[in-house]
């Protein structure tokens, strides 16, 4: 039970450490001549910005470009990996000389601006390397492209050919403290930005961005290795919480033994009841009519079950697997990464996962109907399908004739 619990606890808490479902953990490494344009709502940004972001410097070209924005004949922002050209409206910065960040280091950078302050500086690891004045009265001018891991032009000797994770523009001139803050948060960082209300531009919504050349996500392994801890340490605090309820579940567990005793006890009643069923088989057919009921046949086009034999454990699978678990899953959205850490953390092998891959699930916020259908669908039809081996065929006729049964409803 305790075990049970944990697990409902871990996940719990997965939905909330997990920013569009575990993005926050990925970087993107850039080979040459790659990049990312778009054009972005600028509007909120021409009085005032910050950029921010952690990169590697991989690349081995002159002029590394890792952000940079521009309109038709302005270029307005250059961000270069090794510090040799920050510029704001062509007042430019070199602090290659200061720079003595090694090349391949994971390193945070953060570039900041404001019309009112007209100074734009340049922070590393969270430490002001420079600042620059910028012209007066100018300001950015919306309507441009923003584009990362290139220079705003043409040029493919500008690239960047390096790694980046947590790119994010803020419609704000971060304060020195606030981005010695960020810094020193680390590149695993799972804590809510606490600017979030500035985040114009974020990370998460940059990965689904189109393209161009060779962009590769990866997942930092030690990040992930670091939430697994994190979360493990939320689960023991839970379990030691769960301890200071025994007497309750002692309580329940007693209730539990007399509500199976009283079972017992009426096991007849049952076998007379199934009798009285078979006999009113045509009204119950005429009540499943009236549900309008339907089966999620598609999950057994998962590798779990295809062209698989169906056997009595499949059937106990189908039926108990989310008996307790569907509840704690309610308002959380259904993606690739989220059933990917699901999968890896729990401690029950065979739950079977992959079901909530169907169309019914997947991409979509788990509500209580959806939890209730989970949990109590199969039962009654999944023990029909023992001995059978589920091919494509086989599941494809079962939703025909579903589909055609639910269509004379």
């Amino acid at each position: 039970m305790i075990r049970f619990v944990s697990l409902a606890t871990l996940l719990f808490s997965a939905s909330l450490v997990v920013s569009d479902e575990l993005s926050s953990l990925k970087l993107l490494s850039f080979s040459p001549n790659s990049y990312i344009e778009f054009t972005p709502d600028w509007s909120s940004l021409v009085s005032q910005i910050s950029v921010c972001s952690w990169i590697r410097d991989l690349g081995s070209s002159p002029h590394r470009t890792f952000f940079s924005y521009g309109t038709s004949g302005y270029i307005d922002m250059t961000i270069l990996a090794d510090g040799s050209y920050i510029s704001i409206f062509g007042s430019y910065m070199h602090h290659q000389s200061r720079f003595n960040v090694p090349k391949g280091t994971w390193h945070h950078v953060c570039v900041t601006w404001s019309y009112s302050s007209r100074t734009h500086r340049y922070y590393v690891n969270g430490v002001l390397l420079g600042s620059q004045t910028t012209p007066s009265g100018r300001t950015f001018y919306p309507g441009g492209a923003a584009v990362v891991g290139k220079w705003v032009t043409t040029s493919s000797s500008h690239d960047f050919a390096g790694q980046m994770a947590y790119l994010n523009v803020y419609n704000k001139e971060l304060s020195s403290s606030e981005v010695a803050s960020m810094a020193r948060a680390g590149l695993c960082s799972i804590a809510v930005d606490q600017h979030e209300t500035y985040r114009v531009f974020k990370w998460e919504d940059i990965l689904k961005k189109t393209r161009t050349g060779s962009i590769v996500d990866y997942y930092i392994g030690e990040c992930v290795e670091e939430l697994v801890e994190v979360m493990g340490g939320r689960v023991e605090e839970a379990e030691r919480r769960q301890n200071s309820t025994a007497a309750e579940l002692s309580l329940a567990l007693a209730e539990k033994e007399d509500l199976s005793t009283r079972l017992n006890r009426t096991q007849i009643d049952k076998e007379d009841l199934s009798t009285r069923l078979n006999s009113t088989q045509i009204e119950l057919e005429e009540l499943l009519a009236n549900l309008n009921r339907t089966w999620d046949w598609d999950v057994f086009l998962t590798d779990q079950f295809l062209n698989e034999t169906f056997t009595s454990e499949h059937s106990l699978l189908l039926r108990s697997s989310w008996d307790g678990i569907a509840d704690k899953l309610v308002g959380i959205r259904i993606t690739e990464e989220f059933l990917t850490l699901s999968a890896h953390i729990d401690k029950k092998e065979d739950r079977p996962w992959t079901m909530l891959y169907s169309d019914n699930y997947f991409n979509e916020v788990f509500t209580k109907e959806k939890a209730a259908r989970l949990t109590s669908i199969w039962d009654g039809i999944s023990e029909k399908l023992v001995g059978i081996t589920l091919t494509k065929e086989i599941i494809e006729l079962l939703n025909h004739v579903t589909d055609k049964t639910n269509c004379g409803k």
